[in-house]
Protein backbone atom coordinates (compact mmCIF):
# COMPACT_ATOMS: atom_id res chain seq x y z
CA UNK A 1 0.00 0.00 0.00
CA UNK A 2 1.42 3.52 -1.05
CA UNK A 3 2.19 6.13 1.95
CA UNK A 4 0.90 9.47 1.13
CA UNK A 5 3.01 12.21 1.37
CA UNK A 6 2.59 15.59 1.70
CA UNK A 7 2.93 17.89 -0.56
CA UNK A 8 3.50 21.83 0.50
CA UNK A 9 1.28 22.76 3.72
CA UNK A 10 -1.87 20.84 2.51
CA UNK A 11 -2.47 17.28 3.91
CA UNK A 12 -5.08 15.37 5.14
CA UNK A 13 -2.83 13.58 8.01
CA UNK A 14 -3.81 16.60 10.62
CA UNK A 15 -5.25 15.33 14.33
CA UNK A 16 -8.39 14.73 14.65
CA UNK A 17 -10.49 16.14 17.73
CA UNK A 18 -14.12 15.25 18.93
CA UNK A 19 -16.51 18.37 18.64
CA UNK A 20 -18.39 19.26 21.56
CA UNK A 21 -22.27 20.42 20.39
CA UNK A 22 -21.37 24.14 20.82
CA UNK A 23 -18.65 23.77 18.07
CA UNK A 24 -20.97 21.24 16.09
CA UNK A 25 -24.15 24.36 15.73
CA UNK A 26 -21.21 26.91 15.63
CA UNK A 27 -20.01 25.18 12.68
CA UNK A 28 -23.21 24.25 11.49
CA UNK A 29 -24.81 28.52 11.52
CA UNK A 30 -22.18 29.19 9.75
CA UNK A 31 -22.07 26.37 6.97
CA UNK A 32 -25.78 27.37 6.30
CA UNK A 33 -24.85 31.04 6.03
CA UNK A 34 -22.12 29.85 3.19
CA UNK A 35 -19.09 31.57 5.13
CA UNK A 36 -15.85 30.56 6.47
CA UNK A 37 -15.92 27.60 8.90
CA UNK A 38 -13.06 29.03 11.09
CA UNK A 39 -14.11 32.36 11.50
CA UNK A 40 -17.68 32.97 10.52
CA UNK A 41 -17.10 36.53 8.10
CA UNK A 42 -15.35 35.68 4.78
CA UNK A 43 -17.98 33.92 2.15
CA UNK A 44 -16.57 30.27 0.98
CA UNK A 45 -18.28 30.39 -2.79
CA UNK A 46 -17.18 32.52 -5.84
CA UNK A 47 -19.80 31.17 -7.92
CA UNK A 48 -22.28 28.26 -8.47
CA UNK A 49 -19.07 26.02 -9.49
CA UNK A 50 -16.04 27.54 -7.65
CA UNK A 51 -14.94 28.26 -4.17
CA UNK A 52 -12.22 30.56 -2.66
CA UNK A 53 -8.90 29.59 -2.30
CA UNK A 54 -9.35 31.12 0.91
CA UNK A 55 -10.87 32.93 2.95
CA UNK A 56 -10.58 37.13 2.79
CA UNK A 57 -11.52 37.48 7.04
CA UNK A 58 -8.75 35.02 8.48
CA UNK A 59 -6.86 33.71 5.32
CA UNK A 60 -7.66 29.76 5.85
CA UNK A 61 -7.21 27.70 3.13
CA UNK A 62 -10.43 26.11 1.87
CA UNK A 63 -8.81 23.68 0.18
CA UNK A 64 -7.36 21.60 2.67
CA UNK A 65 -5.38 18.85 0.76
CA UNK A 66 -3.65 18.16 -2.68
CA UNK A 67 -5.96 15.21 -3.49
CA UNK A 68 -9.52 16.09 -4.53
CA UNK A 69 -10.76 17.70 -1.41
CA UNK A 70 -14.38 18.05 -2.07
CA UNK A 71 -14.92 15.17 -4.02
CA UNK A 72 -16.86 14.68 -0.18
CA UNK A 73 -18.85 17.12 -0.39
CA UNK A 74 -21.04 14.62 -3.14
CA UNK A 75 -21.81 12.43 -0.32
CA UNK A 76 -23.17 15.19 1.69
CA UNK A 77 -24.71 16.63 -1.23
CA UNK A 78 -26.88 13.08 -1.89
CA UNK A 79 -27.54 13.13 1.80
CA UNK A 80 -28.88 16.37 2.40
CA UNK A 81 -30.93 16.06 -0.68
CA UNK A 82 -32.67 13.09 -0.22
CA UNK A 83 -33.44 13.95 3.01
CA UNK A 84 -35.19 16.86 1.87
CA UNK A 85 -36.75 14.71 -1.07
CA UNK A 86 -38.04 12.12 1.61
CA UNK A 87 -39.34 14.92 3.94
CA UNK A 88 -41.15 16.68 0.90
CA UNK A 89 -42.96 13.33 -0.22
CA UNK A 90 -43.81 12.71 3.43
CA UNK A 91 -45.45 16.04 3.36
CA UNK A 92 -47.25 15.96 0.13
CA UNK A 93 -48.88 12.14 1.38
CA UNK A 94 -49.39 14.12 4.63
CA UNK A 95 -51.20 17.03 3.13
CA UNK A 96 -53.15 15.22 0.34
CA UNK A 97 -54.11 11.80 2.29
CA UNK A 98 -56.40 9.83 1.73
CA UNK A 99 -56.51 10.87 -2.10
CA UNK A 100 -53.07 10.55 -2.55
CA UNK A 101 -52.01 11.52 -6.31
CA UNK A 102 -49.48 8.64 -6.90
CA UNK A 103 -49.53 9.44 -10.64
CA UNK A 104 -47.97 12.95 -10.15
CA UNK A 105 -45.88 11.83 -7.29
CA UNK A 106 -44.10 8.96 -10.06
CA UNK A 107 -43.16 11.69 -12.14
CA UNK A 108 -42.66 14.73 -9.89
CA UNK A 109 -40.30 13.12 -7.86
CA UNK A 110 -37.56 12.57 -9.82
CA UNK A 111 -38.06 16.17 -11.33
CA UNK A 112 -38.07 17.63 -7.77
CA UNK A 113 -35.01 15.37 -6.46
CA UNK A 114 -32.73 16.18 -9.27
CA UNK A 115 -33.46 19.85 -9.26
CA UNK A 116 -32.82 19.91 -5.30
CA UNK A 117 -29.60 17.91 -6.17
CA UNK A 118 -28.41 20.55 -8.49
CA UNK A 119 -29.29 23.42 -5.92
CA UNK A 120 -27.69 22.48 -3.34
CA UNK A 121 -24.21 21.45 -4.98
CA UNK A 122 -22.64 24.77 -3.70
CA UNK A 123 -23.70 24.33 -0.17
CA UNK A 124 -22.88 20.88 0.46
CA UNK A 125 -19.23 22.04 -0.37
CA UNK A 126 -19.50 24.64 2.37
CA UNK A 127 -20.93 21.48 4.36
CA UNK A 128 -17.87 19.35 3.75
CA UNK A 129 -15.82 21.91 4.81
CA UNK A 130 -17.62 22.57 7.81
CA UNK A 131 -17.35 18.97 9.00
CA UNK A 132 -13.81 18.53 8.36
CA UNK A 133 -12.88 21.77 10.07
CA UNK A 134 -15.34 20.47 13.08
CA UNK A 135 -12.51 16.72 13.20
CA UNK A 136 -9.69 18.38 12.03
CA UNK A 137 -9.28 21.56 13.60
CA UNK A 138 -7.60 24.25 11.56
CA UNK A 139 -3.98 24.77 11.97
CA UNK A 140 -1.56 27.74 12.02
CA UNK A 141 0.21 26.37 9.05
CA UNK A 142 -3.25 26.37 6.60
CA UNK A 143 -3.58 29.83 7.21
CA UNK A 144 -2.12 32.27 4.71
CA UNK A 145 -1.30 36.27 5.53
CA UNK A 146 -4.74 38.05 4.58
Amino acid sequence: MPTLKPTGNRTTESALDMPSAGRALLLASRALRLRCPHCGKGRVLRGFNSVYDHCSACGFRFTRSDDDYFSGAMFFGMMIGETLAVLAIGAAIWITYPNIPWDFLQYAIPVVLLGVMIALFPVSRVVWLAIDVMLRPVQASELVPV
